[in-house]
C-alpha cells in the first residue's frame, strides 16, 4: 500500500524477542518496513498482533514515541534496532532488526517457513488481534483479552456483568477506579 501511495519502502527482517525467556538466537521470522521520508527513516509495522504499531516510529534511539494505542521506543543493541513497547511502565522488547534490505525473494522464504514449519506458532496456536477505537481485542487460543477498558462506566459493567460483583455507587470508589484507567 505504501508503495502504491508513492513511498519508497525498504523491507526488513527481524528476530522476534517478545515472550522469549532465553537468549538463544532466533531466526528472522518477522517483517517490518523502513520508509525514508524527508531525510529521516520511519519504521512501519502492521503485523505484530496485539502490539502492532498504529503509527510509524521515527528510527531514533530511545526516544519515547506515542501512537494512538501504545507508547514505543526504538532501543539499540549494537547494530540492531529493538522496538520496545511500554507495558505497565516497563519497556518490553518486540523484535530486533538491522538495516539490511530484504528482497522479495527473502521475504517469500521467511513467509514460507513461518506458514509451513510444523512448530511455527502460526501452525500451533490461534492468534487474532484487532484494534477497536482506543482498545485492542486479543484472542490467544481460547483466551480473550480486552485492553484497555474505556472509563469507569465500562469497568463497572465488566465487574457487574462478567464477575457478578455488585459495585456500590460511591464517589471515592469511582475516583479509585478512574485511576486504574490508562
Amino acid at each position: 500500500m505504501l508503495t502504491a501511495l508513492g513511498f519508497r519502502v525498504i523491507g526488513l527482517s527481524a528476530r522476534v524477542l517478545w515472550e522469549r525467556s532465553d537468549d538463544a538466537p532466533r531466526p528472522r521470522t518477522h517483517m517490518a518496513l523502513l520508509v525514508p521520508l524527508k531525510g529521516e527513516y520511519y519504521v512501519c509495522d502492521v503485523g505484530f498482533g496485539g502490539l502492532t504499531m498504529t503509527g510509524p516510529l521515527l528510527l531514533a534511539s530511545d526516544s519515547e514515541q506515542r501512537t494512538p494505542h501504545e507508547t514505543f521506543r526504538i532501543a539499540r543493541d549494537g547494530a540492531e534496532h529493538v522496538p520496545q513497547a511500554s507495558i505497565r511502565g516497563e519497556w518490553r522488547s518486540l523484535y530486533s532488526f538491522d538495516l539490511q534490505q530484504q528482497l522479495q525473494t527473502d521475504i517469500e522464504v521467511l513467509n514460507f517457513f513461518v506458514s509451513q514449519y510444523p512448530e511455527s506458532p502460526f501452525k500451533t496456536r490461534l492468534m487474532v488481534a484487532r484494534r477497536d477505537g482506543n482498545r485492542t481485542l486479543k484472542l490467544s487460543d481460547a483466551q480473550l483479552t480486552i485492553q484497555p477498558l474505556e472509563g469507569v462506566r465500562e469497568l463497572r459493567g465488566v465487574l457487574g456483568e462478567v464477575f457478578r460483583i455488585d459495585v456500590p455507587r460511591d464517589a471515592a470508589l469511582d475516583a479509585a477506579l478512574e485511576r486504574l484507567i490508562p
